[in-house]
């Protein structure tokens, strides 16, 4: 750029130069100001150039030598140019930020959504569609209930509609009369003697008869039948089938009888035990409550009776899968316990019975819904003689 040179004349200030460096006599500022250090007149100076290190270089290189300035100050260009450029820039990025604000606007109008752009403010954020559903609402399809076999629902097994086409299953019980089981029994130090014996009463009853019963003891004493065979010594808290008591010190030989109730085979009753029914606490602890003070083995003879139900195993199939426990003396079935997913009506039809005839053996057997699943680990009875 031309700069005006000491001594030349005011006139000849290059074009464009002379607002931004007025002479003193124009401005009425302090001419000492206006003047140069060493009494030159004062020199225009270029407003603008491309760095601030070059307006600086130049600055300095006229006032040590105003002689010196080239040509190579000219070939910036004019100053305003690098001025528009900012301009420029500034005015593009303003534009694009107002581009990417209306898109954003129409993007999160649209979706109904959080906001895409990284960093927005949480503030503006609104529920999704899965932020409402992470909270549990009534379905019009509910979520899978647990199986019948995870939550059982007892109730007691029917037979099948086709049953009623089949005989009825009966057992003939035992005539009258007869004795099915007999013996003596005598206590360890000999304080008691009897003899007893069980006679049917032809309807599923049996009767405890005691004959020539005898006690020293100084505590009435009961006799009854148990499955489980305790010891003498033991304590025992139930008072057993088919009981009978015999009072305080019995001298005299006393007959006495008993009930068993409605039961159609006692055989299962393996023990006759007799037990101290004291209730004073002012007796020795040998003869107390509970006490057992003589224990016998029974042998049963019960009849056959005469059925119609005769079970015979076909082999596991699928829904009746489970074990054969036992046999009678003869091979047949005796009992069965159930599998996992056994079905009632299956296990009917392995052993060739009506499910009738299998209720008929086990009164009060409970099955698991309208298919009548059978609980795992039930054991059934199929031998009409045991049940």
């Amino acid at each position: 750029m031309a700069r005006h040179a000491p001594g030349a004349g005011d006139d000849d200030v290059t074009p464009g130069h002379e607002l931004f460096a007025p002479r003193a006599s124009d401005t009425g500022d302090d001419p000492a100001a206006d003047h140069a250090p060493d009494g030159t007149e004062p020199r225009l100076v270029a407003w603008s150039h491309r760095g601030a290190a070059g307006t600086a270089g130049a600055a300095a290189a006229s006032s040590a030598d105003p002689a010196s300035a080239t040509d190579d100050d000219q070939d910036d260009g004019p100053a305003p140019r690098s001025g528009r450029r900012r301009l420029a820039i500034i005015g593009g990025v303003v534009a694009a930020t107002a581009l990417v604000s209306v898109v954003v606007s129409a993007v999160l109008f649209t979706s109904d959504s959080a906001p895409l752009a990284a960093g927005a403010p949480t503030e503006s954020a609104r529920p999704t569609t899965v932020a409402r559903t992470s909270t549990p609402t009534p379905s019009a399809t509910p979520s899978p209930t647990p199986t019948a076999s995870a939550t059982p629902s007892p109730r007691a097994a029917t037979p099948p509609p086709q049953d009623a086409a089949v005989p009825a299953p009966f057992i003939t019980p035992v005539a009258a009369g007869t004795v099915v089981a007999e013996g003596d029994l005598a206590s360890p130090k000999g304080s008691i003697h009897l003899h007893y014996r069980v006679v049917a009463g032809g309807d599923d009853t049996y009767a405890t008869e005691l004959t020539n019963a005898t006690s020293s003891l100084p505590v009435p004493v009961g006799v009854a039948f148990y499955q489980v065979a305790p010891s003498v010594g033991d304590g025992v808290t139930y008072g057993g089938d088919g009981g009978v008591e015999l009072g305080a010190s019995v001298t005299t030989p006393t007959a006495a009888s008993g009930s068993f109730g409605s039961i159609s085979q006692p055989s299962y009753l393996s023990t006759l035990v007799v037990h101290s029914t004291s209730t004073s606490s002012d007796v020795p602890v040998e003869i107390s409550a509970g006490k057992v003070l003589a224990v016998a083995p029974v042998a049963w003879s019960v009849p056959p009776r005469q059925t119609n139900i005769v079970p015979v195993d076909s082999g596991a199939v699928a829904f009746a899968s489970g074990t054969l426990e036992a046999t009678t003396a003869s091979g047949a079935p005796k009992r069965y316990t159930v599998a996992p997913d056994d079905l009632i009506d299956v296990v009917a039809q392995r052993f060739g019975i009506s499910v009738s005839a299998l209720l008929f053996m086990n009164q009060g057997l409970q099955v698991i819904d309208d298919a009548q699943h059978l609980f795992e680990g039930t054991t059934l009875v199929l031998d009409p003689d045991s049940a």
